[in-house]
């Protein structure tokens, strides 16, 4: 009974304390660290091999491979991985995706289980990641002069 007594008074004490106090409210400016400021993004290189080359375009290689990574990793792994068509060359067979540093390995996963899209038999194959999309396209006549050697 004491010891209630003595809670009781202790609480009285401290609302006292408090209601006769003004309390300060500072705010405080939080700068956000570098990585949460801008999001990485990567440019995949990816090989379009197909049996018609004629039925593909950007719309749906987009839509090709937003499918593939939403079956595979579900809407978690496409807003992760943020996939975009920005650069489709069809004499050279190549693709350009973009997407973001921690979705790199979910695309390509991705890709290489796709095996049919735009109405034809397809097989996307990807080749390299780069960090702008100018080296990216750079190295395009490279890697396709490589793979008509290899062929």
């Amino acid at each position: 009974m004491i010891c209630e007594i003595l809670c009781f008074l202790s609480l009285l004490v401290s609302f006292y304390a408090l209601s006769k106090r003004e309390l300060e409210v500072k705010v405080i400016d939080v700068k956000l660290k570098k990585e949460q400021e801008k999001e990485r993004k990567r440019y995949v290189l990816v090989q379009v091999i197909a049996e018609d080359p004629n039925k593909i375009d950007e719309e749906c290689l987009d839509r090709i491979i937003k499918d593939s990574v939403k079956d595979l990793y579900g809407l978690i792994g496409l807003s992760l991985s943020k996939p975009k068509v920005v650069y489709l060359d069809p004499t050279n067979k190549m693709a350009i995706i973009r997407t973001t540093l921690q979705g790199i390995k979910i695309l390509a996963s991705s890709l290489i289980k796709k095996d049919e899209g735009c109405g034809t038999k397809l097989r996307l194959v990807p080749l390299r990641a780069f960090g702008t999309l100018a080296s990216a396209r750079e190295r395009i006549p490279e890697l396709t002069k490589s793979f008509e050697h290899s062929q």
